[in-house]
Formats: structure tokens, C-alpha cells, sequence
């Protein structure tokens, strides 16, 4: 992925957090991390967040041609999504837009959904502790 693609998919990320009028912690983890990955510096992290809470459409915005790579972010963005254990009505209109956005074929939206969908939930229960017996 070039720049500009991973600026996208940052963004990307970035409006789905807010998407739900809250940005849980795991949510801000993954998108901190991604502005860390790209240089982005706290200030402007900040600004561009508040930007996404206020509700501008930078998700729209999203361009990347290559359909691998898309796929590959739309089932990132659905990860992202699920982290806290489920798909708000916010984030899944938000996802359906995004996808239009990406080109993504509609049959293949299901497909990359359920992706998404398994690597959140694979992430979510290595993360559980186990309890105690």
C-alpha cells in the first residue's frame, strides 16, 4: 500500500471509532496506532479525531483502486468494527458506504464481512484471560 492509501485507510478507521458516538478503548488503540505507523503527530491526531466526532465524512474519501488492496482494508475496517464485540448500526451503515466506496463487488461483501467478523473475534479471545479454576 502506498501513502495516500494508508492516509485512506487511517481515515477510514478514524470515522468508524466515532461512529457510534463512542470511541472505545480498543478502538482508539488501533487507530493511535496507525497514525503512529504513518508519523502522525499527536496534535494533529487530535485534530483530525475531532474532525471525525463532529461528524465529517472523511470515510467517503477513501481511493483505493487496487481491488486486493481494498479487500484487504475493508476487511480491516470490519475488524476494527468488531473489536468491541459488536457492529453498531452506525458502523454497519458506515462499512456499507465505505464498501461502495472500495467497489467492492457485492458478492464479495459478505464474504470480507464474515473475514472481518472471525479476525476480530480470533484477536478478542486471544486477549481473554482465562479464568481461574
Amino acid at each position: 500500500m502506498n501513502d495516500m492509501e494508508k492516509m485512506d485507510l487511517f481515515k477510514a478507521a478514524l470515522a468508524l471509532a466515532v461512529a457510534d458516538g463512542e470511541v472505545k478503548r480498543a478502538e482508539l488503540g488501533v487507530v493511535k496506532g496507525l497514525a503512529d505507523r504513518l508519523g502522525i503527530g499527536q496534535t494533529t491526531f487530535e485534530t483530525m479525531l475531532k474532525f471525525a466526532e463532529y461528524g465529517d465524512s472523511i470515510a467517503d474519501m477513501i481511493l483505493i483502486k487496487d481491488q486486493a488492496k481494498a479487500h484487504t482494508s475493508f476487511e480491516l475496517l470490519v475488524a476494527l468494527a468488531r473489536l468491541d464485540g459488536e457492529i453498531s448500526v452506525e458502523e454497519r451503515a458506515l462499512l456499507v458506504r465505505i464498501a461502495k466506496t472500495l467497489k467492492i463487488d457485492d458478492a464479495d461483501f459478505p464474504v470480507i464481512y464474515q473475514a472481518g467478523i472471525s479476525r476480530a473475534d480470533q484477536l478478542r479471545k486471544s486477549r481473554q484471560t482465562p479464568e481461574p479454576t
